[in-house]
């Protein structure tokens, strides 16, 4: 699974409706409401991919963000879970100079805003990923065209 920031992942491209996605993946093993968001956005999961989607309500229910723990996502080539995050930051994503650090008791978060990724790390390795459409703007998505 090719990573693309700022456009999606493999064939999946940010503001994609739920139904073309459904033709591409096929039904999802889960559906669910993320309650703390109101309501406005719902999540597709497919257990066996380790993948989830999320849909945006306010923006036509558009694919807008991603979170995966399939060990196969890559980026320029590399894999990028079970890797140490330094070596993620630095080496794969060599481009992005800044990244924001949040620690928990047993959870590190890096994210960078211009690709709005988000590699969490326990054990010092990158465990999952998330990544979304950026923003262009205080408060426009900057959808793929």
């Amino acid at each position: 699974m090719e990573l693309k920031p700022k456009i999606g992942i493999d064939n999946l491209k940010f503001g994609m409706s739920k139904k073309e996605i459904l033709e591409i993946l096929g039904e999802p093993d889960r559906e669910f409401q993320l309650d703390d968001c109101g309501d406005n956005e719902t999540v597709l999961e497919w257990k066996q991919k380790m993948l989830r989607l999320t849909f945006y309500k306010d923006e036509n229910d558009r694919f807008g963000y991603l979170r995966t723990m399939n060990s196969n996502v890559s980026y320029k080539g590399q894999n990028i879970l079970n890797q140490e995050p330094e070596f993620v930051k630095e080496r794969i994503f060599s481009e992005l100079n800044e990244w924001d650090k949040n620690e928990f008791d047993f959870l590190t978060m890096y994210f960078n805003e211009k690709y709005w990724l988000n590699l969490n790390c326990e054990y010092g390795i990158v465990v999952d990923l998330e990544m979304g459409v950026p923003f262009k703007n205080d408060e426009d998505y900057d959808w793929p065209k």
